[in-house]
């Protein structure tokens, strides 16, 4: 049975993925791999919002996240 493709997936993926996120945020990749479980904290989900600003990242839509 497959992970469904979550918004903290789409989100980290958007990004460059877990180790390009890690990196940007200064985090082990670890922590950021285990946002793809349990969801990126909504500090962190700032911080990724103005990375994604400042790179004209779109991120997506959260209510998107079944999609």
């Amino acid at each position: 049975m497959s992970t469904p493709y979550t918004y903290a997936d789409k989100v980290i993926d958007a990004l460059g993925g877990t180790s390009a996120v890690a990196k940007r945020i200064e985090a082990p990749v670890s922590t950021v791999h285990s946002w793809r479980r349990i969801g990126i904290p909504s500090s962190r989900m700032s911080h990724l919002k103005l990375i994604a600003s400042m790179e004209d990242v779109a991120l997506p839509e959260e209510r998107d996240a079944a999609a």
